[in-house]
């Protein structure tokens, strides 16, 4: 086997497994990474055809594992397991305190065995299409790029680390963005955008007006289904998305090696933006 560094015309490999294991995985979201961190993305070659690919993106003192994926038909060999180990030693030496990543529920021995540990489990849930709710009252407005720097500071402490470049090339895909300030500062934002035949939601951080964003969002929606993903951590989350006409169908583990502090602080992401981006 050979790990060789990812290229472009890896980005259709990887989606295709993806595919077939059921993921809402664009091919954007592989090449985001690429573009990001292309000496952090790896592809796992045998006889000269890809197996698996290993992508990971830095956001300061923050490793993320995007995405570990290996062929059906190549599982049982070590290629996922030396595909993590390289990923791993890659963003340790690139100076990261903590690598976090977002473990699927058949892949979580292989990041426990690597020195993993749970956080908390992501609760994936959807909302069938339904009339929207009326707006909550707050002091919500549009999220413009003109806010990124406030919202990525903002966003610092909740997420763990800085993710600026990230939160701008989220807010390029999101139709829908809303920001809730007042003289206090930014208390929270959430940002959607079109995933497939749905609505993904988030990223969803706030530490006030939670109801008002996710309503105002929910309202530039209208009637089309959506997906969230909730920290179990964020309890009023929970009860919130609840409340609004969600129901569970997935579940993911948010799992980190290194300092802990890398995780964040979970009862303020109310959404994970995904488990390609964290």
């Amino acid at each position: 086997m050979l790990i060789r560094p990812f290229c472009p015309d890896d980005v259709a490999f990887a989606a295709h497994p993806s595919e077939l294991e059921g993921w809402s995985v664009a091919a954007r979201d592989y090449e985001s990474p690429v573009q990001y961190e292309p000496q952090g993305c790896f592809t796992a070659q045998v006889d000269g055809e890809p197996v698996g690919v290993a992508l990971t993106v830095t956001y300061g003192k923050l490793g993320w594992v995007s995405s570990l994926v290996v062929k059906q038909a190549q599982r049982g060999h070590g290629y996922g397991q030396a595909l993590l180990d390289r990923a791993v030693a890659y963003l340790f030496d690139r100076g990261v305190r903590t690598v976090g990543l977002d473990a699927t529920p058949g892949s979580a021995d292989l990041y426990l065995r690597s020195g993993f540990q749970p956080a908390f489990d992501i609760l994936y849930l959807k909302r069938p299409p339904q009339p929207a709710p009326n707006a909550s009252a707050g002091p919500v407005g549009p999220l413009r790029a003109r806010d990124l720097h406030a919202v990525a500071m903002f966003d610092w402490p909740c997420f763990g680390s800085g993710r600026g470049r990230a939160l701008r090339g989220l807010l390029q895909l999101s139709p829908v963005a809303v920001l809730a300030q007042d003289g206090a500062g930014v208390g929270g934002y959430l940002m959607a955008r079109v995933t497939h035949d749905h609505w993904t939601i988030g990223p969803w951080v706030c530490t006030r007006a939670a109801e008002a964003l996710l309503t105002h969002a929910l309202q530039a929606i209208g009637a089309e289904p959506a997906h969230v993903g909730v920290p179990t951590a964020n309890a009023a989350a929970l009860q919130l998305v609840h409340a609004h006409g969600f129901a569970e169908y997935y579940r993911e583990t948010r799992m980190y090696q290194g300092d802990p502090e890398g995780i964040g602080r979970p009862e303020c992401i109310h959404a994970i933006a995904n488990s390609e981006k964290g």
